[in-house]
């Protein structure tokens, strides 16, 4: 899809651009991943649905776990700090599993043993993993900067359905995908303005449309949901 020292070199070229770009988008997933576990922990419900936990998961260890080409390989400053980052993302997505682990199973396996219900998500969570290392094989993406794009655009895939499954909001908060939403003009822009013609195909420029224009709807949607909710209780 692109040649690293290519996005190496945008990234050097436009580098206040770029860290102020991803730097707010940074600190809007974080706020959106912390919401989540908040509202799971108040309300004794999954927030994030599991295939976005799982997707999020195999996508973030893979980095994390590539320390070594970050580090020496490229020896970039700009790939440390992702790194970094991304740990930061991986912590978070441990705790959704870990939350998971304790109050999933009264919603995905209620006759199962709690014993069975860890070896299910388990077994999830591995089975991302596999599935996205042999994606990553076939993808052209060596320095992560364009799968970060499909992490974004498949929330709402997962929620609407959760949601409407549930027929209700619980664990749900419009702070979470209005975050997620805001994230995209952010993430778009930089890769988009910076990083070349790779970044400007109407295929990468039209997901990021709908993505947007999604999660905004999601977010709205939250919202009335929570306060309809909220005046019946």
């Amino acid at each position: 899809m692109y040649e690293p020292s290519a996005i190496l070199s945008a990234i050097d070229d436009h580098t206040w651009p770029i860290m102020i770009g991803f730097t707010l988008a940074m600190v809007l997933q974080n706020i959106a991943m912390v919401t989540a576990v908040l509202m799971t922990r108040r309300e004794g419900w999954i927030s994030i649905p599991l295939p976005c936990t799982f997707l999020w998961f195999a996508h973030d260890l893979g980095v994390v776990v590539r320390y070594d080409t970050w580090f020496h390989t490229y020896d970039h400053w700009f790939l440390k700090l992702f790194w970094i980052g991304l740990v930061t993302a991986f912590l978070l997505e441990l705790v959704f599993l870990a939350q998971a682990l304790k109050v999933g199973r009264q919603e995905y396996l209620p006759d199962g043993t709690q014993v069975q219900w860890a070896a299910l998500l388990l077994s999830g969570a591995a089975m991302f993993v596999l599935a996205w290392e042999y994606q990553k094989t076939i993808w052209d993406d060596p320095l992560y900067q364009a799968l970060a794009a499909t992490t974004l655009y498949v929330i709402p895939l997962a929620v609407v359905p959760l949601v409407l499954r549930r027929r209700s909001a619980v664990a749900q908060s419009p702070v979470i995908y209005g975050c997620f939403a805001a994230m995209i003009p952010l993430w778009w822009g930089v890769t988009a303005g910076a990083y070349g013609d790779a970044f400007r195909t109407w295929q990468y420029l039209g997901s990021g449309a709908v993505a947007v224009v999604a999660l905004t709807g999601v977010s709205v949607w939250i919202a009335r949901l929570r306060a309809r909710e909220a005046s019946v209780a």
